[in-house]
């Protein structure tokens, strides 16, 4: 049986490479270019595309586990027409002829090693991607790398077919992605060189559990991922712990190192480093016993450089205190009620009475006070799901708020 090689050209090495040569290449056209040496198979591949600048972002539906799947996320996407498709947890684009369904989901690098290329080191989660009806053209994988004069950072995509790595040059590279044409589907990841250690576009992610006893403490545990990795499939691996949502954006350098400050608590370790994990487990970085009602949590560097945060903490429950602590300011300050109402009313927490009623109001500060009866009635669920949304539309309004003197 013959062992394949792949390996991807310019258009400008095709004369030195055996007796084919290619003149001349249509646009939006894929083509390989096979040849036979010493009973190996080389392929060729060869990209050129012009892209469509309309996307259409969609939620995609979560499938039922299975026994291979129990930790991870299967989505499916349905796609109704032609276009260009991104989904909102995964940030996968989706190139499609027509209608058609999509399912993919995220695989393990422990499953598919990158045997035969010891220099090169994955750049992103290996999405498993299966066009059960229609098919995609060409797919747009999310990246981390930091696009700068400076940064010559390469990216390939390895695509996984049955024992053999097909490794190709994408068609183009954006601030957030690198699109490829497809033909096959099957496994594909972002792949580059193990000597580049830029700066990447990281994030810093919370999750939080409760700690039952006599005294109310919560276990925090921060996570330092590359940007590219979905905050679904971390949550789905600690299903036992609460995310809390935050600004999480940061710059980080792989094989760094990096401590947490922590006021007024004690985090482990005092310091990490920092590695691009692609899961399937997605171990927390640190990890820290909370008994305060709140804290503030920030990331710096080597030389105690800020680079995330401070970020203030409320553990559960604190959140709904927030939000009655602070009902006159909220009253007369928060712009976005109708916003935050659809929000509450699409996950039925509120009624379609009660959102109509909102929706009535002549004034922000009206609808509001309607908004206050529906929190006090709701109970410390609803209270603490209206903090997380107010937190998201008016962030600066809510870091105001929780920095300044607690009322008595």
């Amino acid at each position: 049986m013959m062992k394949r090689y792949n390996k991807t050209v310019s258009h400008q090495d095709c004369p030195r490479k055996g007796r084919t040569r290619v003149s001349s290449v249509a646009q939006d056209k894929f083509i390989r270019v096979t040849c036979l040496r010493n009973h190996n198979v080389l392929l060729y591949c060869f990209f050129f595309q012009q892209f469509s600048a309309v996307t259409e972002v969609f939620v995609p539906e979560i499938a039922e586990n299975t026994s291979e799947t129990k930790n991870r996320n299967s989505y499916r996407f349905q796609c109704p027409y032609a276009g260009q498709f991104q989904c909102k947890f995964t940030s996968l684009v989706f190139e499609m002829e027509g209608k058609g369904e999509v399912q993919y989901n995220l695989d393990s690098w422990y499953c598919h090693p990158l045997d035969g290329l010891s220099q090169m080191q994955p750049a992103g989660p290996l999405y498993n991607i299966c066009c059960i009806e229609g098919s995609i053209t060409h797919l747009h994988l999310p990246h981390c790398e930091i696009l700068t004069e400076g940064n010559q950072t390469e990216l390939l995509v390895a695509h996984f077919a049955g024992e053999n790595i097909e490794i190709l040059k994408p068609l183009k590279m954006t601030e957030t992605h690198v699109i490829i044409s497809v033909e096959g589907l099957s496994l594909f990841a972002i792949i580059k060189n193990i000597f580049y250690s830029n700066n990447i576009s990281a994030q810093v992610l919370l999750f939080y559990e409760e700690i039952t006893g006599k005294q109310s403490k919560v276990k925090l545990l921060i996570h330092l991922l590359p940007r590219n990795v979905p905050v679904e499939e971390v949550e789905k691996r600690h299903k036992h712990s609460t995310y809390y949502e935050t600004s999480s954006m940061c710059k980080l350098t792989p094989g760094s190192k990096y401590r947490l400050y922590c006021d007024p608590c004690v985090c482990q370790p005092k310091a990490a480093t920092f590695d691009c994990d692609y899961g399937p487990n997605y171990h927390a970085t640190f990890a820290m016993i909370i008994e305060a009602e709140r804290i503030k949590v920030g990331l710096l560097d080597e030389d105690d450089v800020k680079v995330w945060g401070p970020e203030d903490f409320l553990p559960s429950g604190k959140r709904a205190e927030f939000v009655d602590e602070h009902r006159t300011e909220l009253i007369q300050r928060v712009s976005c009620v109708l916003e935050l109402a659809d929000s509450l009313q699409s996950q039925k927490m509120i009624t379609r009475e009660m959102y109509n009623r909102i929706d009535a109001a002549e004034t922000s500060q009206k609808q509001m006070r309607i908004m206050y009866e529906t929190l006090q009635s709701a109970g410390v669920a609803v209270k603490e799901e209206f903090y997380k949304e107010l937190k998201k539309k008016q962030p600066f309004l809510v870091k105001e708020l929780e920095s300044g003197p607690r009322r008595a």
